[in-house]
């Protein structure tokens, strides 16, 4: 069995969702998907885009990102059209728990950035709140306090020991020095809608191998202090550079002894 990671796939974008039809029905039959949230606001297109990596991978895992939680004037919140999107995956068998496969566990992760501007930041924090969508499409109830101790609890259940390896997934980033400085940054406070800090915690206390997030659109696979972090972003079409490739694999299940015999038997090769 293969993983692989994708993330920020806007399948409201046409030109993503036929990128996204593209893959072969038939070469990941056996393999998983991490979709790191930001499918789309539109939960027809959330659905849509589930289908079809479902009919494509014997696995699927998904978070919402920002985007899903939009509510855009509904009459609902966006804790509830969270819990509609969660009700959504589990109808479709898309994996937003704990599982274990062959020889490893994928443990999403929920999440929700700081959104934390220092004292001499008040230009910057007035232009997020002027053009940052989230805070204009997103609507809390009025007893949630902070946004990311709501959602870092929902993974308390299951923050422990595992049986073997692990690899966790979230939409936000867990730490700043996965971005470039900021003076590199198109957007100066793109860190401070961004980043979940105590995120990181969670990924430690889990051992986790490598941890995949979304979100900036910024790609990036390094290690840090025993753990490899990867983004690969679908991002919007105008974004996309030559080259690049909507799913990108992480981890490789090594053949047992068994099944390289097998293989040498019939002729088949293996890497």
């Amino acid at each position: 069995m293969r993983v692989f990671a994708t993330s920020d796939l806007h399948t409201d974008y046409k030109e993503n969702l036929l990128w996204l039809q593209e893959l072969s029905d038939n070469a990941y039959r056996g393999d998983a998907l991490i979709v790191a949230g930001d499918i789309s606001d539109r939960l027809e297109v959330i659905r849509e885009t589930l289908q079809l990596l479902r009919a494509r991978f014997r696995h699927v895992f998904f978070t919402p990102g920002n985007h899903e939680l939009w509510v855009r004037g509904a009459d609902i919140n966006s804790l509830e059209k969270f819990q509609r999107v969660i009700e959504l995956c589990d109808e479709l068998d898309i994996v937003t728990r704990p599982l274990r496969l062959s020889d490893l566990w994928i443990v999403p992760l929920f999440s929700w950035y700081d959104s934390v501007f220092a004292p001499d930041m008040t230009e910057e924090e007035a232009a997020a709140r002027r053009s940052w969508a989230d805070f204009h499409f997103c609507k809390w109830p009025a007893e949630i306090t902070s946004l990311p101790a709501h959602f870092l609890r929902l993974n308390e259940p299951h923050i422990r020991t595992y049986d073997a390896p692990v690899i966790t997934f979230s939409h936000f980033l867990p730490r700043p020095d996965l971005l470039p400085p900021r003076e590199y940054l198109r957007i100066a406070w793109l860190p401070n809608v961004s980043i979940c800090a105590a995120l990181d915690n969670q990924i430690r206390a889990l051992r986790s191998t490598i941890h995949v997030c979304g979100h900036t659109h910024i790609s990036f696979d390094r290690g840090i202090d025993d753990v490899r972090y990867v983004q690969n972003a679908v991002r919007y079409p105008k974004e996309r550079k030559a080259g690049s490739f909507p799913i990108k694999m992480i981890w490789r299940t090594p053949l047992s002894s068994s099944q390289k015999a097998q293989n040498a038997q019939t002729g088949f090769c293996s890497f």
